[in-house]
């Protein structure tokens, strides 16, 4: 994702919109073919060195100089570096400064040269040897390990989808409509939003999905961390066959507020053609501890949409499977959930239960209001749980044990 002073966009009448590129534009494609060329043959180099060729193939373009170093910035993100500090450079350092104090205490420095001659023989090395080995773990010394390649055509798309997600860290609110949805489409589009913890109001008007996200800008916990979490999000929306983007910007450099709209018509290609099927240690540890603990239910990541009052839908989490064919769904709320949880209580509010299990934060019961709706919600009190960072088998339990009475 580029940084922000990389993101170029043009504003007029409250509206923002980012500046795309071509992507069949030959220069920027050159361009693109050259650091593809040097990033594919990076492995082993060190950082400095690769910052510094890549540079030089920046200077030597015609193009803008920002967008050159965007597409430099997407591939860095590409590129692994082994950050691990070796025992044996740790026990080098340690070594060299014992040395050091040695030499000290016996007055046999006089001198930087007489310092570095002294070190020298010492480890029979040249002194250069010496300090680039002594720094080696530094960021810009660290080795490449790994570049995950792609076409040129493909970074200039990842460029475009880079500024849109660049904006987006700095949305109040969001609203997709998605119309005549594919179901395969739609199933990877809501599990990217639990993926990234997002929730949303999700409604059905004739054949399209409306989905209002809040924005990073709306909350007042951990905004920089689900800010990303929904630019990440951004690449399913790609995905969809036909789709409408609102979302309001807000530009602290400017104290005011933007609009952003875009559609399928901006021709970005989704660099996520699949679902990841990456699943973080935390989930994999809670499912597990069930299927152990709980070996009558089967519990499993979430698949479709449940309806709610009217016309409204929410995806869960996971579906709970009982061995008599008892079944039920689990939500959670995490901490910058709050606005998301009063609507859902709402919703639930005549509702008897229990097609939907709530799982709830603890550090949302810092806010008076949600504590309060918790308490006088007659369906969180029978089919609600409390957590701290992820649930746990316990809490869960206890609302399962209700089920199979």
């Amino acid at each position: 994702m580029l940084t922000k002073n990389l993101v170029r966009y043009k504003t007029y009448k409250g509206t923002i919109t980012p500046q795309f590129i071509s992507v069949h534009n030959q220069q920027l494609l050159s361009l693109a073919e050259q650091l593809l060329m040097l990033f594919n043959e990076c492995k082993g180099m060190s950082k400095a060195d690769l910052l510094e060729q890549s540079k030089e193939i920046i200077a030597h373009s015609n193009c803008h100089s920002i967008i050159a170093q965007g597409l430099e910035k997407l591939l860095i993100d590409r590129t692994q570096f082994n950050t691990d500090i070796q025992d044996e450079l740790v026990n080098f350092r340690q070594t060299l400064f014992l040395l050091t104090g040695a030499l000290h205490n016996e007055g046999k420095i006089n001198d930087l040269e007489s310092y570095y001659q002294e070190v020298s023989n010492h480890f029979q090395e040249s002194i250069t040897d010496i300090q680039d080995r002594l720094y080696s773990d530094l960021p810009m010394n660290q080795p490449v390990t790994e570049f995950k390649s792609l076409s040129a055509e493909r970074l200039l798309h990842r460029y475009n989808c880079a500024l849109v997600q660049g904006l987006l860290i700095h949305c109040e609110n969001l609203l997709i409509h998605i119309y005549n949805p594919e179901p395969a489409n739609v199933r990877q589009l809501f599990k990217y939003l639990r993926f990234h913890q997002l929730l949303a109001q999700i409604s059905k008007q004739d054949n399209a999905y409306e989905i209002q996200i809040d924005g990073p800008m709306s909350l007042f916990f951990q905004t920089q961390k689900y800010g990303l979490n929904l630019a990440l999000f951004f690449p399913a929306v790609l995905n969809q066959n036909e789709w409408q983007l609102t979302a309001n910007i807000y530009l602290k450099n400017r104290n005011k507020n933007f609009q952003l709209n875009l559609d399928q018509s901006c021709q970005i290609q989704s660099q996520n053609r699949q679902f990841m099927a990456y699943t973080p240690d935390e989930i994999i540890r809670f499912q597990n501890s069930v299927q152990k603990k709980l070996p009558a239910w089967k519990i499993e990541p979430s698949a479709g949409l449940i309806p709610l009052v009217g016309e409204a839908y929410c995806f869960p989490d996971y579906t709970l499977i009982h061995e008599s064919g008892v079944s039920t769904a689990l939500e959670l709320f995490h901490p910058w959930h709050s606005r998301p949880l009063i609507d859902r209580l709402k919703q639930l509010n005549n509702a008897t239960g229990p097609d939907l299990i709530l799982g709830v934060s603890k550090k949302l019961l810092k806010d008076p209001i949600i504590s309060s709706e918790l308490e006088n919600s007659q369906y969180f009190q029978k089919w609600g749980f409390l957590f701290r960072d992820m649930p746990t088998v316990s809490g869960v339990q206890k609302v399962l044990a209700q089920i199979t009475l």
